[in-house]
């Protein structure tokens, strides 16, 4: 799973703009309580099948990374909560190697169901901290309302409870994002349309007067299963990286884990306000958050609110209309 990063032609013009103590720094909105900011993100696994849905919870996620899974037949999403600690997260699914790069951008505690043996060795080597069924306790739990595999859950309040009772908890460094509440000049974007296979085919559409986007699969409204509500979200970036196969055998039938390639850089849209803005993403080392520059290197900032990024492999030509 090893690789060498590439970077595109521009860098970052100036170091990430420093936030406050009393500002989330995935999000950029003022907190009530700074203690919820001193403590380190949880990343959820979740199921994407058509059975797995509606998820529970997502809607409180700060960031939500979508990537496609082995046998490029669907995609599984990691959702980032710092703040927010939603007593039902999930469905709740298997870890795959993005889980690796996502847990040294953010220095978190993995939420997961298992994983390959390849995974799990990853997930040994590089002595990262995790929550699964084997030391969850009475954190995860299984609902009657949907059939196993897609009906384990967790409550994000007790896994809180039981990584500060292990001796995990402590502040880590999110520095990488800027945030304006106005736009930077883009091109008119109210639908984005991701050719992902079609069991996770995926269209947002801009709700003006909400001011976010709002998430659609498969034809279908994506609501959170706690609100009834549709998702929405105030940026969506779609995040161009390298794919491959790597030689992590995931199921019976041979299937292998897809390795996609998050240091370094390369192109991205950002989706904010109605309009698109096209630049670079860049992460100069593993234990680095992402950072989002235009051509020029300034720093492109998001809207403050939730953010949802879409991973796609560099042959992706995602529709954006106005």
């Amino acid at each position: 799973m090893t690789y060498q990063p590439v970077f595109p032609a521009v860098s970052p013009a100036g170091a990430p703009p420093a936030l406050d103590a009393q500002t989330n720094p995935l999000t950029g909105n003022r907190v009530a309580d700074a203690g919820k900011l001193q403590r380190r993100p949880l990343l959820v696994r979740y199921g994407n099948d058509a059975a797995a849905r509606p998820h529970a919870g997502i809607s409180q996620a700060e960031f939500v990374f979508e990537d496609l899974m082995d046998a490029w037949w669907i995609t599984r999403l990691t959702a980032i909560f710092l703040e927010q600690e939603p007593r039902q997260a999930g469905p709740i699914r298997s870890a795959r190697p993005v889980n690796i790069e996502l847990l040294q951008a953010t220095k978190g505690v993995l939420v997961y169901s298992g994983a390959s043996i390849g995974v799990t060795q990853l997930l040994v080597q590089g002595h990262f901290d995790l929550v699964d069924e084997n030391n969850a306790g009475k954190a995860f739990f299984r609902s009657s309302q949907k059939p196993s595999p897609h009906n384990l859950y967790a409550n994000l309040a007790t896994v809180r409870e039981q990584i500060r009772a292990r001796g995990l908890e402590r502040p880590v460094d999110l520095r990488g994002l800027s945030f304006a509440p106005e736009a930077p000049a883009g091109q008119p974007a109210t639908r984005l349309a991701i050719p992902y296979p079609a069991t996770s085919s995926v269209v947002w559409t801009f709700d003006g007067q909400a001011g976010v986007y709002r998430r659609w699969v498969q034809g279908a409204a994506y609501t959170d299963a706690l609100t009834g509500a549709q998702v929405g979200c105030e940026n969506v970036i779609v995040l161009y990286a390298q794919h491959w196969e790597s030689n992590i055998v995931e199921d019976s039938r041979g299937a292998t884990a897809i390795g996609i390639a998050l240091q370094g850089g390369e192109r991205v849209h950002i989706l904010r306000d109605g309009r698109v803005i096209e630049g670079y993403w860049w992460r100069g080392g593993a234990d680095q958050f992402f950072q989002f520059i235009a051509p020029n290197g300034q720093h492109i900032p998001l809207k403050p609110g939730r953010t949802w990024v879409e991973i796609v492999p560099l042959s992706y030509k995602p529709s954006i209309t106005s």
